[in-house]
């Protein structure tokens, strides 16, 4: 038996830690009762350049090695137990349908021998035999709707979800009309089906810049609450339509001022703005002085400028808008007796000029280093 400060290699090419045993593919087991640091240990020597590491994947083929690397780590485990029953299919549907792999690793039994009986079967028998083995159901389109399921996604959680989705004929007659189910759609999926239609399923987060701290799914939800609240109805006024992220975050913020602020909170006016507004042949620069003007800079510029409406109204920020030399949102931040500029974005969220920023900076009396500037203004 040879040893290092962390394995024992033993005769038989096992590597011991501990009190755990884990024999080398294509015969390998874990010996041993502690699950989850068994579940570490084999992330491990997957990915140890250790000599002995090396040595105990070592008749893995790479092919197999490569496709158990892009599942999810939580899986490697499993996935060595299943790549070892027949390397090429497991390559080959890994490839086509990882999902199915992913949910044939996951299955389990009352014993060890029957879950591995039951994965050969359904290796040596085609499809849908795979299908009868995880409870689904043996149609092509169900096995079209787990093919879209990118490697990456295949999480055990979302697994369950995507399991029960299928078996779900409403909820499968939607996941048929996409091209892609992410963590994301599975996560959305979990909404009331009253809520769910396709375009609400594509919607991703990265959607908008900059993304968002909530899920699409906790968009939803907030949206309804308020509208439960406000007594409005329908909860969810948009299935069926193509809305956006943008717009949806849009209607969450004017649903929160209602609540803060009353219905009329469009007509409110905000403070007295911080700096004069100013217009002269190189620049001018606009106050945003209502909700409603905040609202209307958010749609045309297609930004979140209206998220910051209560921030505004307790005088820590407050929003302008340029109309040249360049359209844009401009953001001021208050910090002690001063105003500094800290957005001054284009369309979409994009990154404005350099001329334009300097002349926002210019009109602050500021520096992008936050360092007061003359007052010689260059307009």
């Amino acid at each position: 038996m040879k040893t290092n400060t962390k394995y024992q290699y033993l005769s038989d090419a096992s590597i011991r830690v501990d009190n755990l045993t884990l024999r080398p593919w294509p015969d390998f087991t874990v010996i041993g009762d502690n699950t989850e640091a068994a579940n570490q240990i084999v992330t491990e020597l997957l990915e140890s350049k250790d000599t002995f590491a090396l040595l105990w994947r070592g008749k893995i083929p790479n092919q197999v090695l490569q496709m158990i690397h892009k599942y999810p780590r939580c899986l490697w485990r499993d996935m060595l137990e299943v790549s070892q029953l027949h390397p090429d299919y497991f390559t080959q549907w890994s490839q086509h349908c990882p999902a199915l792999i992913a949910l044939m690793a996951v299955h389990e039994a009352e014993r060890q021998t029957d879950r591995d009986l039951d994965r050969i079967r359904a290796f040596y028998r085609g499809r849908n035999e795979r299908l009868k083995m995880l409870g689904l159901p043996a149609t092509r389109e169900v096995f079209r709707i787990l093919s879209k399921v990118p490697v990456e996604d295949c999480y055990p959680r979302q697994l369950e979800q995507l399991q029960a989705a299928v078996q779900d004929k409403a909820r499968r007659r939607l996941l048929r009309h996409l091209n892609t189910i992410t963590t994301e759609t599975l996560d959305t999926l979990q909404l009331p089906l009253e809520y769910l239609d396709t375009n609400l399923l594509n919607l991703r987060i990265n959607d908008i810049t900059p993304p968002l701290d909530l899920s699409v799914s906790a968009l939803v939800e907030e949206i309804a609450h308020y509208r439960h609240v406000t007594r409005k109805l329908p909860y969810w006024p948009f299935q069926g339509q193509q809305v956006s992220l943008r717009k949806l975050l849009q209607t969450k913020e004017s649903l929160e001022l209602r609540l803060a602020l009353g219905e009329d909170c469009k007509r409110k006016r905000l403070p007295k703005p911080p700096l004069a507004t100013i217009k002269s042949s190189k620049v001018e620069i606009q106050a945003l002085t209502s909700v409603r003007a905040l609202w209307r800079e958010g749609d045309e510029m297609g930004n979140c400028v209206m998220t910051y409406a209560k921030s505004i109204l307790s005088g820590i920020h407050y929003a302008y808008k340029m109309l040249s030399p360049q359209r844009a949102t401009i953001l001021l931040v208050k910090r002690e007796e001063n105003w500094y500029p800290v957005e001054v974005r284009t369309y979409k969220n994009e990154y404005a000029g350099a001329r334009a920023v300097d002349l926002v900076h210019a009109w602050t009396g500021t520096i992008p280093t936050e360092k007061e500037v003359s007052d010689d203004f260059p307009f």
